[in-house]
């Protein structure tokens, strides 16, 4: 077989395993991108409201790390929550969003992390932002219990760590009464 004919065969192996992987290069669509939250509805209300989620959905999730954030939301909808954390870095376009699906844990480590710009270890340091190394990370610093990365999160826990990132933010540690038990 020439050399010409083995290249061009992996070249279609790879594309065939890509395709039947789902990876894909590029932004992916926004699912639900119109969908909208409670109007008018404060940063208390909106914690009050989460907290009692069994499952907080990425259109929650996107709206309390902008409030953590910027200390307001005033996003038309979830594409637009979407967008804003795109392009400020602290989601990836490569993920799958999609309003109404439950936000893993792995994800809110990784908006955490990037979002308090908490120092990495050695792991995080040399791959970067990962979604497991952020993880790590995030459940050695205290941000997050420990637990797996691909379960959904819950409201109580959500707003945990919320209170933990803001703690950070205003004192640049979190206090040991907001840290979790392990």
């Amino acid at each position: 077989m020439r050399h010409t004919q083995r290249v061009s065969t992996w070249a279609a192996a790879a594309a065939l395993i890509c395709a039947l992987s789902g990876c894909r290069q590029g932004p992916r669509p926004i699912a639900g991108a119109d969908s909208p939250l409670p109007g008018g509805e404060a940063s208390a209300e909106f914690i009050d409201r989460v907290e009692g989620q069994v499952n907080v959905n990425q259109n929650d999730a996107f709206r309390g790390v902008l409030l953590l954030l910027e200390s307001k939301d005033e996003s038309k909808g979830f594409g637009e929550r979407a967008r804003k954390l795109i392009d400020r870095g602290i989601v990836p376009d490569t993920w799958e969003l999609d309003a109404l699906k439950p936000l893993r844990r792995e994800q809110l480590a990784y908006m955490i992390c990037k979002g308090v710009k908490a120092d990495g270890g050695v792991w995080h340091s040399l791959y970067g932002h990962t979604l497991r190394y952020c993880l790590q990370e995030m459940q050695h610093q205290g941000f997050i219990v420990q637990g797996l990365g691909n379960t959904p999160v819950s409201g109580s826990e959500f707003v945990a760590v919320l209170a933990r990132a803001d703690a950070y933010l205003q004192q640049g540690e979190i206090p040991e009464a907001l840290k979790p038990k392990q």
